[in-house]
C-alpha cells in the first residue's frame, strides 16, 4: 500500500514536471518568435486636422523559421487594442464604439507572409460609468482615453497597437507612429465649429454610418448642408463619401427586407 502511494506521488511529480517544461518551451518559443516577428504601424499620412478620422495600418510579418499563430481579426474582435500618447504624456487606450464584438480565430503565418489589421481613430467610445461610485468609475477609466475625441487637441501623438501571438497569446507591441494634429483653419474651422462634439456626424465619417437612427433625417440633412456649402473643407472629404455610403446601404437594407416580406 505504501509502495503504491509512493509510485503514485512520483507519478504526479513526473507529470507536473512535464507540465512546466512543456509551459516553459512554449513561452521560450513565443520569446523568440516575438523577436523575429516584426510589427508594424504606419497612418495614411502624417498630418492631420483635430476631428479629422485617422487610419493606422498595423502589419505582421513573419521572418522566423516556423509558422506563428496571431489573430485572425483585428479592433473589430478586440484581438488588437490600440494606445494614444500625447508627445511626453502617458500612453492611454482608445476604444470606438463599435470594436470588440465579432468573434475572432486565430490563423497560422507562416514564414515569409504578412498580415494586417487597420483600425480607424476619431469618436471615443468610452465606458457609461454616470452610474457607478467615484471610485469605481475611476478604477474602470483607469488608463483609457476619457476625451470624446481620440486626438482632442492640436499638438504630436504617438500611436502603437497591442496584439497577441503564439499558443498563449503573448502581447506584442507594434512600431510607434507619430502623427501632427493641427488646428483648423478658414472653412475647415467653420466646419469643425459645426460639427465640434456630434458624435452621430464623428461615427459617420468614421465608420460610414450613424450611431443613432433616432435623429438620422436631421443628421443626413446638417451633412448635406455642410457638403454643398463647404466642398472642399478637409471634413467634406470624408462626409461625402461616408453619406453616400449610408445612402447605398440603407437602400439595400430596405430592398432585402421588402423581397424579405413578400409572400
Amino acid at each position: 500500500m505504501k509502495n503504491e502511494k509512493v509510485k503514485f506521488i512520483a507519478i504526479g511529480c513526473l507529470s507536473l514536471l512535464s507540465l512546466c517544461i512543456y509551459l516553459a518551451a512554449i513561452s521560450v518559443e513565443a520569446d523568440s518568435n516575438k523577436q523575429d516577428l516584426s510589427f508594424k504601424a504606419k497612418s495614411n499620412t502624417e498630418s492631420f486636422v483635430v476631428g479629422e478620422p485617422i487610419e493606422i495600418e498595423f502589419e505582421f510579418f513573419n521572418s522566423t523559421n516556423n509558422a506563428v499563430i496571431i489573430p485572425s481579426g483585428g479592433v473589430e474582435t478586440g484581438s488588437l487594442k490600440v494606445f494614444v500618447a500625447k508627445q511626453s504624456e502617458e500612453f492611454k487606450e482608445y476604444f470606438a464604439h463599435d470594436w470588440g464584438r465579432k468573434r475572432g480565430t486565430r490563423k497560422e503565418l507562416k514564414p515569409n507572409q504578412s498580415y494586417g489589421y487597420k483600425a480607424t481613430l476619431l469618436w471615443n467610445g468610452k465606458p457609461n460609468v454616470s452610474h457607478l461610485s467615484q471610485e469605481a468609475a475611476k478604477q474602470i477609466l483607469k488608463g483609457k482615453i476619457t476625451t470624446e475625441y481620440a486626438l482632442p487637441e492640436p499638438g504630436v501623438y504617438l500611436i502603437k497597437g497591442v496584439s497577441y501571438i503564439g499558443e498563449n497569446a503573448t502581447p506584442i507591441e507594434s512600431e510607434e507612429v507619430e502623427v501632427v494634429v493641427n488646428e483648423p483653419e478658414g472653412d475647415d474651422l467653420t466646419v469643425w465649429n459645426q460639427i465640434k462634439g456630434k458624435r452621430d456626424i464623428a461615427i459617420l465619417m468614421q465608420t460610414g454610418d450613424f450611431a443613432n437612427s433616432k435623429d438620422e433625417d436631421k443628421n443626413i440633412s446638417e451633412v448635406e448642408h455642410i457638403i454643398l456649402q463647404y466642398p472642399n473643407s478637409i471634413y467634406s472629404k470624408y462626409l461625402k463619401p461616408n453619406l453616400e455610403k449610408f445612402k447605398e446601404n440603407k437602400a439595400k437594407r430596405i430592398e432585402f427586407l421588402r423581397h424579405a416580406m413578400r409572400p
